[in-house]
């Protein structure tokens, strides 16, 4: 009797044990609805009523290796010049090692596009005197022509677009008790060659810039992070 009850104690014991050392999500408490929240029109720009098709993202109720997001945005704006500007918003509640944010370099090589250029972006100002968020400006071709595309990865409080770097982070914040957030903010434009790009990286930069300071604090906290 007297082994039973002890073998039992030993049960709870080891059932809180586990219960304390599992990582929680404790980045996000509350995550406002995209849609509902980031402006239909900003500064110069306005939403366009039928968007462009974009390269996708992937979406599900239930995030898998192929469906990492929570939510997604898609959506097309123009400014008075003329100028169209696509942008992508994909957030995941829970970055993992198997689940996180897919790179957008590896979304375009596995939809037919071609990789030209991928450098560093810094995205200074948005966050104020904080650290610059750390992007990147990627230049991808296809057979009709190709995109301009400005873009940041947020996990938890990591700007990285280093996989293993990132795989580390999540790490140490899985030792730290926490599961991290993520995102992915895109802004994208038509191209018909490669030297067009130079020319639009500003655009996209200073329209990422506008949206982030146009949007709801809520909101702005998932776009980014200090």
């Amino acid at each position: 009797m007297r082994s039973a009850a002890l073998m039992f104690c030993g049960f709870i014991v080891a059932g809180v044990a586990a219960y304390i050392s599992t990582p929680r999500l404790t980045t996000v408490d509350f995550a406002p609805n995209l849609e509902d929240t980031v402006p239909r029109q900003f500064g110069d720009w306005t939403e366009l009523p039928n968007p462009y098709v974009q390269v996708s993202l992937s979406t599900g109720n239930d995030p898998t290796m192929e469906q990492p997001y929570d939510q997604t945005l898609m959506r097309s704006y123009v400014n008075s010049k003329g100028q169209r500007v696509m942008l992508a918003l994909a957030w995941g509640k829970r970055q993992r090692q198997e689940v996180k944010i897919h790179r957008p370099d590896l979304c375009y090589v596995a939809q037919g596009y071609r990789v030209t250029s991928l450098v560093p972006a810094s995205y200074k100002g948005i966050l104020g005197n904080a650290q610059p968020i750390n992007g990147k400006h990627m230049t991808a071709m296809d057979s009709k022509g190709g995109e301009a595309v400005a873009y940041w990865i947020r996990i938890g409080n990591l700007y990285s677009e280093n996989a293993m770097e990132s795989r580390i982070h999540i790490f140490n914040e899985g030792i730290a008790g926490r599961i991290p957030d993520g995102v992915l903010v895109r802004a994208s434009a038509s191209i018909k060659n490669r030297t067009d790009a130079t020319a639009l990286f500003p655009v996209l930069d200073q329209f990422l810039a506008d949206l982030y300071l146009a949007s709801p604090n809520d909101t702005r906290a998932l776009m980014a992070r200090q």
